[in-house]
């Protein structure tokens, strides 16, 4: 039974649309009483919006598991998106606030659609490699940035943190918490086609010695994307509350639910430009506008997202502390589209690709009701203490997660006809269910310990993490029941040494430990749907950071992680049986980065990544020495704010992104070429008498530039194509109380 924050939830969430601009206004008038007499004559006092700083040298994030150090004195590579940024670019979605970081990168992220992250070239797991204030979530949902003060992004093996996961990193998303001072913000905006998205946020305190705190987000969106034939809308609410209590303890609850409803934009294939059934030619770039899902019967993708936690912390002693933390997420996801696969139209069959006059296979896919289920409870402690002239920062702690993830019985996949990029054919729809669905579960129970010693401007960092999981599978007709049981250590060390003021060098090595499973297509694969047994990563990083004067920070890191992979091996009948550790991949690289004020004007942040990938061993020989397909070999980005002369309210943003080749396809014979983008935006501050107006003006792709921005190759096999958007326009206007 849900507990009675997330049936609130529910509840709010299934009346919200015509609560949105009420609950705004009178926010807005709360706001603006509050800054005129009170009922006794007296005057409140003035009203001040409390936003975090993003000082670099300062910054702080959880997403690395050891402790209270900033980033700049830490022996890992994190980087920290704010959702203050965010909005000055306008972004609104997990791809567009990533663009700036060139270690991350898109993996198959579309409109309409769940959006996944690739870092330092491996994908990220939906289900293992995404946290929400620490407590692990399944990624499968889209993500509203309203209640999310910011994205911290772990770079590497994440073994430390998480006893399961994939080796490129972590993402943990910080949520907004209760303000000192009363905030009242209300944010409307309009982009594209005639998207437009109202925005409440609310926050303050309540009760003797303000006891009590709150912050309440709400935001409706009716989405008119560039792309033709891809409306949607969704509705979003979040509470966070929390109370003081004595003894130095603190009690918080939390909840959010999003309900997205959009219809999808697959993506486009290469071309089989002789006939000969292999599509090995890479088109020139597409209208980003053309949608292949726009069949008269095609539906939304939809998704229901609730989540919620209960935290209490107690401070014990004068450097101790310990915690419980317990979190529960449901989604039900409807996924449905006309779906481009393949071609059958011409001389032989072509699969993956199209074929070369642009015709495409449709199949009718259709999987409702899929349900997906994380429940995470952890118990910490922390502190400080002394052994002679070190100093000891010691962490532990117990967590356990259960994951579920439930279908109906039958899925449906089924082929309806042949259609065309530019010339699209009606086709009929056939919604018959006709593919066995798979059940799975995960439990994973883990032990962990983090000691960091310093001595004097030496510091020794050591953890270790042990984890039993057990996964299971099962077809929904009770068929081909897979269950298996592993216990894994997953240490990390690094050695630390501070040669000057501000600067920080580091030498780190971790294991991580990683689960794969067959994707769910019996016609394709023997033992389709079954989970494999996990397998080990393992990771170097070698790194400097030096705090710079105004604030700055300057990093450079190269690591190389080693990474085992399941591989396909073919039949007698034709299909193929995946099997664990066929494959292994080497990636070493080069990250730069630096972020400061070299002038009171100018703000910069530039960053550079260099990845030599490659495939070490394989079952198929032809492939070792390859690089891996959709990972470029470098990526640059320069995000520049500059507070406009004799225009102190004005600030002009500007990024620019470099990024490429990437590889298509598994032999390398294809690859994207090069691509840049520019994104300027204008952001004018004015006061009021009653707080602030923020009038914001953005352009994406100023240039309009055609390009191919990603090739994601997915796990079944399947190669796609998808187009950067074209030049968007959005405006907005926030007021804050």
């Amino acid at each position: 039974m849900a507990s009675p924050t997330l049936r609130t939830a529910r509840a709010v969430a299934a009346n919200f649309s015509w609560t949105l601009p009420a609950v705004c206004l009178l926010g807005a008038a709360g706001a603006l009483a509050q800054t005129g007499p009170a009922p006794d004559g007296t005057t409140l006092p003035e009203v001040r919006v409390e936003a975090r700083g993003a000082d670099p040298a300062t910054e702080r994030a959880s997403v690395g598991g050891l402790g209270e150090a900033p980033i700049s004195r830490t022996p890992q590579s994190i980087s920290v998106i704010r959702t203050e940024t965010m909005r000055e670019l306008g972004e609104q979605s997990l791809s567009s606030a990533i663009r700036s970081e060139t270690s991350a990168g898109d993996a198959y992220n579309t409109i309409g659609y769940v959006e996944t992250l690739q870092v330092r070239g491996f994908v990220l797991d939906n289900a293992l490699n995404y946290r929400r204030d620490g407590l692990a979530i399944s990624n499968h949902a889209p993500v509203a940035f309203e209640n999310k003060e910011g994205i911290e992004i772990l770079k590497g093996v994440s073994g430390l943190q998480s006893g399961v996961s994939a080796p490129g990193g972590m993402v943990n998303y910080v949520l907004k918490r209760p303000t000192t001072a009363p905030l009242r913000d209300v944010f409307f905006g309009v982009s594209e086609r005639g998207t437009t998205l109202l925005q409440g946020d609310f926050g303050g305190r309540l009760g003797e010695d303000n006891r009590f705190g709150y912050r309440v987000n709400l935001a409706g969106e009716e989405r008119r994307p560039m792309v033709h034939d891809a409306p949607g809308d969704r509705t979003f609410v979040s509470g966070f509350f929390d109370m003081r209590l004595p003894g130095a303890a603190l009690l918080e609850a939390e909840f959010e639910n999003h309900r997205v409803r959009q219809r999808s934009v697959p993506g486009f294939g290469l071309l089989d430009g002789n006939g000969d059934g292999v599509a090995d030619t890479l088109p020139a770039p597409i209208d980003p506008r053309i949608n292949l899902n726009d069949q008269p019967w095609s539906q939304p993708f939809e998704s229901d997202s609730t989540i919620g936690s209960i935290r209490f912390q107690q401070a014990f002693a004068t450097t101790w502390f310990y915690g419980l933390r317990y979190g529960a997420q449901n989604i039900r996801t409807n996924d449905r589209l006309a779906f481009p696969d393949g071609c059958s139209s011409g001389p032989n069959y072509v699969y993956p690709g199209f074929c070369g006059n642009y015709d495409f296979d449709v199949y009718d896919y259709r999987s409702e009701n899929e349900q997906r289920r994380m429940r995470t409870a952890e118990a910490f402690l922390h502190g400080e203490f002394g052994t002679g002239a070190l100093r000891h920062e010691l962490s532990a702690g117990v967590k356990r997660i259960r994951y579920s993830e439930r279908y109906d019985p039958m899925q449906t996949y089924n082929w309806v006809g042949v259609s065309n990029v530019f010339s699209p054919q009606v086709l009929p729809e056939d919604p018959t269910p006709s593919t066995l669905n798979t059940l799975s579960d995960m439990r994973s129970d883990e032990l962990y310990l983090t000691d960091t010693l310093r001595f004097e401007r030496w510091s020794l960092w050591l953890g270790l993490r042990h984890s039993n999981m057990t996964r299971s599978s099962e077809r929904t007709d009770g068929s081909e029941s897979v269950s298996y049981e592993q216990s894994f250590n997953t240490p990390w060390a690094a050695l630390g040494y501070e040669p000057w003021v501000g600067g920080f060098g580091y030498l780190s090595a971790g294991k991580g430990v990683e689960t794969e499973v067959v994707p769910n297509r019996p016609l394709q694969y023997v033992n389709y749907g079954a989970v494999l047994p996990a397998l080990e990563s393992k990771q170097l990083e070698l790194g400097f950071k030096q705090v710079l004067p105004g604030a700055g920070l300057a990093s450079v890191a190269l690591f190389e992680i080693r990474k085992p992979y399941g591989q396909d091996v073919a039949q007698d009948d034709g299909r193929l049986l995946r099997v664990p550790d066929g494959q292994e991949a080497r990636h070493r690289g080069l990250e730069l980065a630096w972020l400061g004020r070299p002038t009171r004007s100018l703000a910069l942040q530039a960053q550079a990544t260099l990845i030599d990938a490659k495939i070490t061993s394989s079952l198929d020989p032809a492939l070792v020495g390859n690089r891996p397909t959709n990972v470029a070999p470098a990526a640059v980005s320069l995000l520049a704010a500059w507070q406009v002369p004799g225009a102190s309210r004005l600030t002009w943003t500007n990024r620019v992104v470099y990024s490429g080749p990437k590889q298509v396809t598994a032999d390398n014979s294809i690859e994207l070429p090069w691509s840049w983008q520019l994104d300027t935006a204008l952001a004018y501050r004015q006061p009021t008498a009653s707080g602030l107006l923020t009038w914001r003006l953005g352009i994406d792709n100023l240039f309009d530039r055609r390009y191919w921005r990603e090739a994601p190759t997915q796990y079944w096999g399947g190669t796609y194509l998808f187009p950067a958007m074209p030049r968007t326009l959005r405006a907005s206007l926030q007021m804050t109380f």
